[in-house]
């Protein structure tokens, strides 16, 4: 490497640790991410009670057909389906998700405590050692009577408003659970993703193995790629995947803090919507994205005007817009990155 080259790398190295310290320090407080096992009795009991905050309480979104809160939190995932899974923006939008959801619960419903995740890994087996199933919080497994509804726990007969292409259309939280899905998120699983050197192969490791693992052990609602969100266990497993994400991160910091790939128009899809309806048919697929996603997402601001931020080209960027349809202010996936930065403010224990 040249004189001038060798000296420019320094410089963008420098810049960048000193970002990052200049995050860390103006992030006050780091709210710690653990598994539900080490949750407390309180914080549990907490926890399901600001899910069910949202659910009971009234929509502010003036979205029609939104009823609840929890309508509301559904939204983002579900209008931004077909530009959210399949690209490059898939782990750092579903980062900003479960943020948008743990302020939802934190400043409107009052929970306080640390927000959990599903350690899979650790459920490899033996899924229901665990009270996560009991039904004093989320309950279990669908009927078996052909409907899949969740009669039992916390959110039995859970009212689902949101289908696959955005409209309404009142349904109930499902569930048919395939523990042996779990064997996706083992070690040689991990390994292997761990072992990819960049975020565009990395990403795509993520999502075809351990990803698929926490949606398909729950099945039912679980497995739709657009209406997953209704099940108030999606966070504790996505929350499980940014932390996979965040450790492959950590092997290579800072500069991993600035690696990011991968397409930013979804092979195939609606949008909004997704390659499958709440009970798994199939809903019309276009490819491509709308032309005017202002009408389809309800913006007017620049966001929309160029709403992927990636300078025109098909390949995501840190510049890549990430929208939470007022929920949260937008983001650029760059700010995203740091999950100690002021955004997220977060670790994993």
């Amino acid at each position: 490497m040249g004189s001038f080259k060798l000296v420019h790398a320094l410089l963008v190295a420098a810049s960048v640790r000193l970002a990052v310290a200049q995050n860390h320090s103006s992030c006050t407080e780091i709210r710690a991410r653990v598994p539900w096992t080490n949750l407390t009795s309180d914080e549990k009991t907490a926890y399901i009670n600001a899910d069910l905050c949202l659910i009971n309480a009234p929509a502010k979104s003036g979205l029609e057909g939104a009823v609840t809160r929890w309508d509301d939190i559904q939204w983002p995932h579900i209008v931004q389906s077909a530009t959210v899974h399949n690209v490059g923006a898939f782990l750092p939008f579903h980062r900003y998700y479960l943020t948008a959801h743990e302020h939802l619960i934190r400043t409107e419903c009052g929970y306080t405590g640390r927000m959990p995740y599903w350690d899979e890994f650790a459920a490899i087996g033996r899924m229901y050692d665990t009270d996560m199933f009991d039904d004093q919080y989320f309950g279990g497994n669908g009927t078996d009577d052909g409907t899949y509804r969740v009669i039992d726990g916390q959110f039995a007969n859970l009212t689902l408003r949101w289908i696959g292409d955005g409209s309404v259309k009142d349904h109930k939280l499902t569930r048919m659970n395939d523990e042996g899905a779990l064997n996706k998120t083992d070690q040689k699983n991990i390994d292997k993703c761990n072992a990819i050197t960049n975020y565009t192969s990395a990403w795509e490791c993520w999502s075809s193995g351990p990803h698929g693992a926490g949606h398909e052990a729950i099945g039912g609602i679980m497995v739709d790629g657009t209406l997953s969100p209704g099940d108030p266990l999606f966070y504790l497993h996505h929350s499980y995947l940014d932390k996979l994400w965040w450790e492959w991160q950590k092997l290579d910091l800072p500069n991993r803090l600035l690696d990011v790939g991968g397409p930013n128009l979804p092979i195939a899809g609606t949008q909004p919507g997704g390659p499958s309806g709440n009970n798994g048919t199939a809903v019309p697929s276009a490819p491509g994205v709308p032309e005017n996603p202002t009408k389809h997402l309800g913006g007017n601001g620049p966001e929309f005007t160029d709403y992927f931020g990636d300078n025109g080209g098909n390949v995501t960027t840190l510049n890549h817009n990430i929208y939470m349809t007022n929920i949260l202010p937008n983001v650029t996936i760059g700010q995203l990155m740091d999950l100690n930065s002021p955004v997220i403010c977060s670790e994993y224990y």
